[in-house]
Formats: structure tokens, C-alpha cells, sequence
């Protein structure tokens, strides 16, 4: 016998309750939203790995707004979903597939690791988290995004920043800041990249005035991006070795002497180029970018 539509849940005073199939229901909460099956009902249609990921309290399963992808998704499949507004899914659970590698990777795996195209030949893959690599091309390194975290995780301005096409987002290390600044509030990987704040926020007012102006308008006064004297592009651990790269090459076509270089003067020119970097502060103290990044 199905349990009626729940009247209280786990994520406190509920807001809203539609049913969008039998005995499934899409619940938003004070605390959290997500999908809410029939306990009887979720353990004869659900695989155990999805029924895994969710939390039965009494006759009822909660699946939380970020596991709920996976029982969509077989409900999907299934063709259990019957709400109208929702006949997408029903049709095309492949979609649900690919943005459930970002959500549960550990049911539908990870994304692909960024791929050669007829056009462009990566390599040096150096993976950050899953769907976010930095690769080379052509002894450039980028940043590589998986277009589904693009779509999940970056405002429009960062996405069109990126160049060329495919199923990633790529940056060149001089044109990234946009897409860094975003994924590490929600990435811990690529905030740990980040070893100077100030220059992160330095490029983004030099380079990206008009997209700190939309940041700023967008977000309470303790998350606005302020301008700070630091270089520029050199917030990355890979700029700063690249930087240092450049510095340490000998200078060719030329024999005057005037241009050889001492050990101490290469480092001398070094520290001249890369001023010393303050420590990063604790992530709490990072200026995150606002949840609502769709301009």
C-alpha cells in the first residue's frame, strides 16, 4: 500500500510537494530539496546503488538536490516520471547521465579526461578534479573545463571566454582567471592552485572590468572584488613556474655582452619579475563568487 504524500521531512518545514509520478514526489524544504519516493515503492524500482545515496526515515527515501540525478534517472528510464513540465527527462535520460558525472561520479563515473581533436593535440594531462585538467598544446598550457561543469558551475561571461570547441572549455594560463575565481568555491582542488590571491584579483579588475562590475552588483558588499597591487597572471603555481621558465632562458641572436647574465643577476630578474607571494588565506576568507552567476 503507497504512502501518502509526506507531510513533514528530514530538511525541515516543507514549501513545496508535487507529485511528478506515482509514489515520487519533488520536495523543497527550508534546508534542502530533492526527490522523496515511497519507501516500498523505491526499493522495487530503484538499483542498491542508488538506493544507496538516499536516506529512508520512515515510509518514505530522501534523495538530496545533488543525488537525486541517479533515481531520476533510472525513474527516467523507466518511464515513471509523468509530470508534463518534466517530459524531457523521460525522452532523453542521457542528459541526466552526463550531468550525473558531476554530481555522482561514483555512480556514473567520472568524465573522460580531455581528448585530442583532428585540430588540436593535447597532452600533459594533469588532472585537478573530476572534468578539470590542465593540459598543454603545442607547449602552451591550459585550462581544461568539462563543458558539464561549465554549464553547472561558470557564469556565461567565464564560458565565453574559453576557446575553440569541443567537450572542453579551454583557457590559456593568461586568460583564466574567470574560470579559476569560479570553480574554487565550489572545487577545493583548484583553490589549492591559487597561491596568490591578490594577483587573482588584480587580473580579473585589470582584464575583466566589466565582469567585476556585474560580480560586484550581483553580490553582498563582503563578497565584491577589489582591485589589489600585485602582478598580473601570476596566481597559479604553473604561471609562476613559466614565468621563471622564461627569465631562466638564455637570451639568443644577440652577442652583446651587455645582455649575458650572471647566476645572480637571473635571479635577480627573477625576484624582480615575481615579487614575493603572501601566503593564501584560509578558504573562509576567500572572496566566493555569488550562487547566481547566470548573466
Amino acid at each position: 500500500m503507497a504512502m501518502p504524500q509526506p507531510e513533514v521531512s528530514i530538511w525541515g518545514t516543507i514549501l513545496t510537494c508535487v507529485e511528478i509520478g506515482l509514489h515520487i514526489y519533488a520536495l523543497q524544504a527550508e534546508k534542502n530539496q530533492g526527490l522523496v519516493l515511497d519507501a516500498d515503492y523505491a526499493e522495487e524500482a530503484l538499483s542498491e546503488d542508488a538506493l544507496k545515496l538516499g536516506h529512508k526515515q520512515g515510509e518514505h527515501i530522501y534523495f538530496d538536490d545533488v543525488k537525486s540525478v541517479v533515481p531520476a534517472y533510472e525513474l527516467a528510464k523507466q518511464g515513471a516520471i509523468t509530470h508534463p513540465e518534466l517530459s524531457d527527462l523521460t525522452e532523453q535520460p542521457e542528459k541526466l547521465a552526463e550531468n550525473g558525472k558531476y554530481y555522482a561520479p561514483e555512480y556514473f563515473g567520472a568524465f573522460e579526461p580531455p581528448q585530442d581533436t583532428a585540430w588540436k593535440k593535447l597532452t600533459n594531462h594533469q588532472p585537478l578534479d573530476n572534468g578539470i585538467y590542465f593540459v598543454e598544446h603545442d607547449g602552451q598550457p591550459l585550462l581544461a573545463v568539462h563543458q558539464t561543469i561549465g554549464e553547472q558551475v561558470l557564469s556565461e561571461m567565464a564560458i565565453h571566454q574559453a576557446g575553440g570547441q569541443g567537450v572542453y572549455l579551454l583557457y590559456p594560463l593568461d586568460n583564466c582567471a574567470m574560470p579559476i575565481y569560479e570553480l574554487s568555491a565550489s572545487h577545493p582542488a583548484v583553490l589549492e592552485q591559487i597561491v596568490n590571491e591578490d594577483s587573482l584579483l588584480h587580473t580579473l579588475c585589470n582584464d575583466h572590468p566589466e565582469y567585476v562590475g556585474m560580480h560586484n552588483l550581483h553580490t553582498e558588499e563582503w563578497g565584491h572584488i577589489h582591485d589589489r597591487p600585485a602582478p598580473k597572471s601570476l596566481f597559479l603555481q604553473l604561471q609562476l613556474d613559466r614565468a621563471a621558465q622564461q627569465v631562466e632562458q638564455p637570451r639568443q641572436n644577440t652577442t652583446d655582452a651587455s645582455w649575458q647574465q650572471t647566476p645572480d643577476q637571473a635571479t635577480y630578474k627573477q625576484q624582480d619579475l615575481i615579487p614575493t607571494l603572501q601566503a593564501r588565506e584560509l578558504p573562509e576568507d576567500f572572496f566566493e563568487p555569488s550562487e547566481d552567476l547566470e548573466w
